[in-house]
């Protein structure tokens, strides 16, 4: 299979839509390397680019970046299985100028079912783990929440341009607001947006699938926010996060993010959020808890 990062370098320009700059460096940071000198029979080693902003605009590490990266180890680890289900702790800020190191441990190898174990390391300190679990594809009931009603994306403005951020439109990931902004007026703890790759992809559902985890730790943290927004500013950060798939994400189309949050309290918010495609199935479910402060300079 030819690397992604190698197609991006012949790029035709008659695309729906051109890759941004972030894009490209997002998909780069998502390619991952082995290391094959420090891997063993249980344990293989990836390393994973950081660098400023961890794709942001902002000189931080995002933590999406780091979850998305370790659920694209762990899925180099497993040639034969989806990935079905993650469960991940973010135990430390990241560094955003150095590289991580992804060491997936192989917990279960069995006929039906594979787990890996994930430990992110940077400078000698763990500052993430994630628990993966994949499953042979195979016939079964079904059933789902439907899609919910709201206006198409087309119809949507974006959100980094709603913020006044001048390189919207170079962001990763295209968000188009379905129902009001966060700003400082109380809100219903709710949340609709449309999310997709400001890009087009390799038909890599590997790529797919961890682009769909960088993206989901975004908005959750602000559903939980919204009814409280008129205390001022909001200091948090993702604690736990948890995703699982029910169908294969194609990410450079289209997924409704439908969002909630039933309950926040001790400084910590809990919000649930569902992905749609357009044609009405359920993609993905996800849930996540994080720090809700109320920001004091002093």
């Amino acid at each position: 299979m030819i690397p992604w990062t190698d197609r991006l370098r012949n790029w035709p320009t008659n695309n729906r839509y051109m890759p941004s700059t972030l894009f490209q460096r997002l998909l780069k940071r998502l390619d991952l390397q082995p290391l094959a000198a420090a891997s063993t029979q249980d344990v293989e080693v990836f390393l994973g680019g950081a660098g400023e902003g961890g794709v942001g605009a902002q000189a931080r590490l995002f933590g999406g970046l780091v979850a998305a990266q370790a659920a694209m180890a762990a899925q180099l680890s497993v040639n034969a299985f989806p990935l079905h289900s993650l469960h991940a702790y973010f135990l430390g800020p990241g560094r955003p100028e150095s590289d991580i190191e992804y060491r997936v441990t192989h917990s279960k190898d069995g006929r039906n079912f594979a787990v890996r174990w994930v430990e992110a390391w940077q400078h000698g300190q763990r500052i993430f783990q994630l628990q993966a679990s994949f499953q042979r594809p195979e016939r079964g009931v079904h059933h789902q929440t439907p899609l919910p009603q709201v206006i198409p994306p087309e119809q949507c403005p974006n959100r980094d341009e709603l913020r006044g951020r001048r390189n919207w439109r170079d962001m990763p990931i295209d968000v188009r607001m379905i129902t009001p902004i966060t700003a400082d007026q109380p809100l219903p703890p709710r949340q609709q947006v449309w999310l997709r790759a400001n890009g087009e992809l390799p038909e890599d559902p590997r790529l797919h699938l961890a682009l769909v985890v960088y993206a989901s730790d975004r908005s959750l943290l602000d559903t939980a926010w919204r009814p409280h927004a008129d205390q001022g500013e909001r200091a948090g950060a993702s604690l736990d996060h948890a995703m699982w798939f029910h169908n294969p994400p194609i990410f450079d189309q289209w997924l409704l993010y439908d969002l909630e949050s039933p309950a926040a309290a001790n400084s910590r918010g809990l919000a649930y959020g569902a992905l749609y495609n357009q044609a009405g199935q359920r993609m993905v479910s996800v849930a996540q808890e994080g720090l809700l402060r109320i920001h004091n300079p002093d």
